[in-house]
């Protein structure tokens, strides 16, 4: 079974919930391993943890924002384990612009093909679609 590992800030943690929420679907196929590091056991070393499912991790999906991008352990730990296994072993690593913030101003992030297309927010695209709605609606 494939493990996906998700990379996100806990102030996104509704983002993050939502896409569980989705890859729950495959996970109760049977055919994924969804985690976060809320799977994390009380008492259980949670850097340890994290470590060992991003060493095994098939898949890595970041949750990008500005709260992500100025974290200090996503930014010091994560992506460079991340990267380095993307660089090393193909992992794959897919970057999801949540909020708007200034990730192509990030190196190593705007080199990664980034979701949606064009690297637009999804909230950014969630309050069009809802804008859009509401007119036709009216």
């Amino acid at each position: 079974m494939s493990t996906v590992f998700l990379s996100y800030s806990h102030k996104d943690e509704i983002w993050k919930d939502r896409l569980n929420t989705h890859l729950g679907v495959l996970e109760a196929q049977g055919l994924l391993d969804v985690w976060d590091d809320r799977r994390v056991d009380a008492g259980a070393d949670w850097r340890e943890n994290v470590e060992a499912v991003i060493a095994r991790a098939s898949l890595a999906v970041l949750l990008i924002s500005a709260d992500f991008l100025t974290s200090a352990f996503i930014l010091s730990k994560e992506v460079p384990e991340l990267l380095a296994r993307r660089a090393q072993e193909g992992l794959t690593v897919i970057p999801v612009i949540i909020r708007s913030c200034a990730w192509q101003e990030i190196e190593w992030l705007r080199e990664i093909q980034a979701r949606p297309l064009d690297g637009q927010p999804l909230l950014a695209r969630l309050r069009r679609i809802s804008t859009s709605s509401a007119r036709n609606a009216a």
